[in-house]
């Protein structure tokens, strides 16, 4: 898994400016457009192309969360690309083997919202929800989206007004269908990445821009910043942090880009268990792996 990573990514970098500058001015291939999942289990089953409606209507009264049971637990849907794989990675890790919170692991790699004949996440997430119900759906995406795309016979640049609109109207039918099927929505922004990696820090602000629009859009749809989480004092990225007792650890790989497991995917994780709580008047509590205690999660009773 890893040389065929460091094949892609070689090729990757050579077409980077191409792909990844802030406005594209040449249709991009779509084999060029993903950031290879590297090590994860993955699913290959793809949704067939089909058109999700544009604008499903979004209920006026949505009941509050519940506090999970072990007879009614809570489901957490985790979507998005390789990134996303990453967090729900994390969120598992967390809850180990707590029966009140059933994280359900959909993310899969190398796809997004701008390349829908790729993997069209509409329909993926209609499924979703309706084989699982999750109370909450988590959301990371966007890595393989800073691309110009066709929208019909339309040419739409990246960064263009044109394409904001349309990548927005994408953004919003996921959260709007989401909040149709009874779930909350948790969307997490992209990232900082490394100055050598693929991927542009001013094209992952223009797209975390977009999600955090649309969310202050939708009642019960929460957006969470990550940018910050892996910087140093400095504000720069940072391949390694320190935990509470000092002990220094990898929270992000050697590509820049993705997550390092476990102790990044967990600090990600540990982030969005932390605003779940917060926003939807929850307690959930850490039973699996949990070196970040600066979040302040509680542990689960020990059951004897």
């Amino acid at each position: 898994m890893k040389a065929g990573w460091w094949v892609g990514l070689a090729f990757v970098i050579g077409v980077g400016g191409l792909i990844f500058g802030l406005i594209e001015n040449h249709p991009v291939s779509p084999s060029t457009l993903k950031i290879a999942p590297r090590r994860h289990r993955s699913r290959s089953t793809r949704p067939a192309f089909a058109l999700s409606p544009a604008h499903p209507k979004t209920p006026t009264v949505q009941p509050a969360v519940p506090m999970p049971t072990n007879q009614k637990p809570l489901t957490i849907l985790c979507i998005g690309d390789s990134l996303g794989e990453d967090l729900q990675y994390g969120l598992a890790d967390l809850m180990g083997s707590n029966p009140a919170v059933h994280i359900v692991e959909a993310a899969v790699g190398s796809t997004g919202l701008a390349n829908v004949a790729y993997y069209n996440w509409p329909l993926a997430l209609s499924q979703e929800l309706a084989r699982y119900h999750p109370q909450i759906v988590v959301v990371l995406l966007g890595g393989n989206d800073a691309v110009s795309f066709d929208q019909g016979p339309q040419y739409v640049p990246f960064g263009s007004p044109l394409w904001q609109a349309d990548y927005g109207d994408r953004v919003a039918r996921m959260m709007a269908e989401a909040r149709q099927a009874g779930a909350y929505v948790v969307w997490v922004g992209l990232p900082v990445m490394a100055s050598f990696s693929v991927l542009s820090n001013t094209a992952m602000q223009a797209l975390n821009a977009v999600y955090q629009d649309q969310a202050r859009l939708h009642p019960g749809v929460v957006y969470v910043s990550s940018w910050t989480l892996f910087q140093n004092a400095d504000g720069q990225f940072t391949e390694y942090l320190p935990d509470p007792a000092g002990q220094s650890l990898m929270v992000r790989d050697p590509d820049g880009v993705h997550i390092a497991p476990p102790a990044g995917n967990e600090l990600i994780a540990s982030l969005v268990i932390q605003q779940i709580n917060q926003h939807f008047g929850l307690s959930l509590c850490v039973s699996g792996q949990d070196p970040w205690q600066n979040f302040h999660l509680a542990r689960c009773p020990t059951v004897p």
